[in-house]
């Protein structure tokens, strides 16, 4: 373990992505984690069922992933007493 990073558990992560992408789940996934500084990146598939292997540096459209990660930041926002969720938006609008 370098960098808190276990080399067992990234080879499970990638033991599960890649059973995913042979299920069907997705043509391809690319993971990557970063802790104290040390960054893993996984790649497993194609960028299409059949079509050309994932790089790690792939460019590829993301969809539908502005709410979930709004959500999260708010939530965070709120843990951190920053944003109350009955606040009301005016001031944050421009």
């Amino acid at each position: 373990m370098s960098g808190g990073l276990a080399s067992d558990r990234l080879a499970r992560m990638h033991d599960v992505m890649a059973a995913h992408v042979d299920a069907g789940g997705a043509p391809g996934v690319i993971t990557a984690v970063q802790r104290r500084g040390e960054l893993h990146v996984d790649v497993v598939g194609a960028m299409d069922f059949g079509g050309p292997p994932l790089r790690r540096d792939s460019i590829f459209r993301i969809t539908s992933v502005s709410k979930p990660m709004t959500a999260a930041v708010a939530m965070m926002l709120v843990e951190e007493r920053a944003l109350r969720l009955d606040d009301p938006v005016d001031p944050l609008l421009p």
